[in-house]
């Protein structure tokens, strides 16, 4: 039997999918995506066999495949040696939720899957399924049953402890792969990136840091030291630093982006494109000034911009709407109010002048 946390699980990359003779890390989120999207199960079964892969492939992802059916992926049958594979088509920091159908198939994969899992010595410690698979979860369908097979696998193995405080793994009556409501058929325990095991309750540092948190974005597990997790500034869940693509324009606190895309209070710019969380955009008089301006439909002309790009097309003579210029009235006297002081300050700065002459 096979203890993952007795060995060393460096933090293997490839800065290509092709690194000379070293095939540990085959990763086609590392070539360009329309050229991933070409691939065919014909060319994944060459590129497999080309390399040996049952020898020596260590992970596989295979990010943006999304011709693939996963018959392509028959030369890793029986390998003992793979570590991680990656189906979910997606790359690192990336939503799963994606809104195409690959045809990547249950009944292509786990066979495949099967004849790794059956293996004595079995290395396997990590994958990662399509969000097609796990969005509806049944207890009847062929992908569940996989994935009790492979709880039985873990069970079947030497006892794993958490790396942080030594307790015993799975904990909380979780499993390996989640088989429950919440977050189902996801792997758990396990850091994405470095693959070390954690439980869920180690905390590091003064704010109590977890050693090993979910991301609500790309849906992963990551330890604190692959990756850091923020909390989203409008609907507080949790997600690792580099899956933020938002931040308030104002506060520059991180804002997921599910709640950019469905306005889940926080508002974006169509013009600048900037983002504000709900805070920020106060929209009470005593608040509205340069340092607070904030994004609203105009109830007139529909405009969904933020006021300081309403203010500089009216400026630039461009927008006349007159429900849009009573919104930037405390724009436009701040804008008074900073040319006085400008003129107020030069006067002082040229009285000094003077005396000094």
């Amino acid at each position: 039997a096979l203890n993952e946390n007795s060995a060393a699980s460096p933090n293997e990359r490839s800065s290509a999918i092709v690194v000379g003779s070293q095939w540990d890390v085959l990763d086609f989120g590392e070539i360009e995506k329309d050229l991933a999207d070409e691939m065919t199960d014909d060319t994944i079964d060459k590129v497999l066999l080309c390399i040996d892969a049952v020898n020596n492939v260590k992970r596989l992802k295979l990010a943006n495949c999304f011709s693939i059916t996963g018959a392509g992926l028959e030369p890793l049958r029986g390998s003992t040696i793979i570590e991680q594979i990656d189906l979910s088509l997606v790359g690192e920091h990336e939503n799963p939720d994606i809104s195409l159908f690959p045809p990547i198939f249950c009944d292509r994969v786990l066979p495949i899957l099967d004849s790794i899992i059956e293996m004595e010595g079995c290395a396997l410690k990590h994958i990662q399924f399509p969000y097609l698979w796990r969005c509806v979860p049944s207890t009847e369908s062929d992908f569940h049953a996989f994935c009790r097979r492979y709880n039985q696998m873990w069970r079947d193995r030497e006892e794993i402890r958490c790396l942080g405080c030594n307790s015993r793994l799975p904990a909380g009556g979780n499993q390996w792969i989640e088989t429950g409501t919440y977050r189902y058929g996801t792997q758990r325990h396990t850091c994405y990136d470095c693959l070390k095991h954690y439980c869920y309750g180690c905390v590091i540092g003064r704010e109590g840091e977890s050693m090993l948190s979910s991301c609500d974005t790309c849906k992963r597990d990551y330890c604190t030291d692959c990756s850091k997790m923020r909390v989203c500034r409008c609907c507080g869940g949790r997600n690792c630093n580099d899956c933020y693509k938002n931040q308030c324009h104002k506060c520059d606190e991180k804002i997921c982006s599910n709640c950019v895309e469905e306005h889940e209070k926080c508002y974006q710019c169509e013009e600048c494109y900037g983002v504000f969380c709900s805070g920020c955009s106060d929209s009470s008089r005593e608040y509205r000034t340069r340092l607070h301006t904030f994004v609203r439909n105009c109830v007139e002309c529909h405009d969904r911009c933020c006021d300081d790009c309403r203010f500089r097309r009216f400026q630039s003579g461009q927008h006349n709407c007159a429900e849009c210029i009573k919104t930037i009235v405390p724009l436009m006297m701040d804008e008074y109010r900073l040319l006085h002081q400008e003129m107020e300050q030069l006067k002082v700065e040229n009285k000094e002048l003077r005396s000094r002459n």
